[in-house]
């Protein structure tokens, strides 16, 4: 039987918040050790004692360390390296970037070059069943622009279900998050002159058209479309913010 690894002779010395910093080493010895998921790691006590930290701050790393998915708490069984995923790192980096948006252009301009740079891949993988999901979803839009209303559930559903068959499973969850960042921040930030809904809905149906004639180029321009004229009127946005920054900031001279 394997001997289990020891934390031997790593007191900390690092002048940072203690669960930080057994945070980091915790984290080298996965490494180190080239520990896999479902290995388990030494009990709470055990690091506390080696780090020459109180349980407390190695229990608050824990926490920490389960919040990002690198490592997992099993009641009873003790502590195990956890399968990576990147959805708590998206969900943090959603969270993060809604209380430090600096501007909405460029996040949309970010969301814009990923589903543009990757369309190519999301029409090789459509499939039949996902063009009758596409066009359930514009159904649904057009019955919303009938009453008169806007539809961002259906305009997150539609993108969610563009990346849902591509091989990296990570950009329709990243796009995922731009769309609920910029979606925020434009509750927060009124955008003048917003595209008219229906030409909005005739860009999506743009891109399902390219899609169902499995036609790359005419993907690319859907895409163009449909972001173009609300980046227009972004980037006007930020060069009048640009404007205002530089005339405050010579008042204050």
């Amino acid at each position: 039987m394997l001997s289990k690894p020891k934390f031997e002779n790593r007191k900390l010395k690092r002048p940072q918040f203690l669960y930080q910093a057994v945070q980091d080493e915790v984290k080298a010895f996965i490494i180190e050790q080239a520990l896999v998921p479902g290995d388990a790691l030494p009990p709470e006590t055990e690091l506390a004692e080696q780090l020459g930290v109180s349980r407390n701050s190695v229990r608050e790393a824990i926490k920490s360390l389960e919040t990002l998915g690198i490592v997992e708490a099993r009641t009873g069984a003790g502590l195990f390296v956890r399968n990576f995923s990147f959805d708590p790192l998206l969900e943090n980096l959603a969270y993060g970037m809604m209380f430090d948006l600096k501007d909405l252009a460029d996040i949309l301009e970010v969301r814009f070059h990923i589903e543009h740079s990757m369309i190519d891949q999301a029409v090789a993988a459509v499939t039949d069943d996902q063009l009758e999901q596409f066009h359930a979803i514009l159904e649904r839009m057009q019955t919303i622009l009938g009453q008169g209303k806007d539809y961002p559930e259906e305009d997150r559903l539609f993108h969610r279900t563009l990346w849902a068959n591509v091989r990296n499973r990570s950009v329709g969850k990243i796009v995922d998050v731009f769309w609920m960042v910029f979606s925020q921040a434009r509750q927060r930030t009124p955008i003048p002159s917003n595209p008219d809904p229906k030409e909005i809905y005739q860009w999506h149906e743009a891109i399902v058209d390219s899609l169902a004639a499995r036609d790359i180029d005419a993907a690319r321009v859907a895409i163009v479309q449909h972001y173009g004229n609300i980046q227009s009127v972004l980037e006007e946005m930020r060069v009048q913010r640009s404007d205002q920054s530089n005339n405050d900031n010579d008042r204050n001279l």
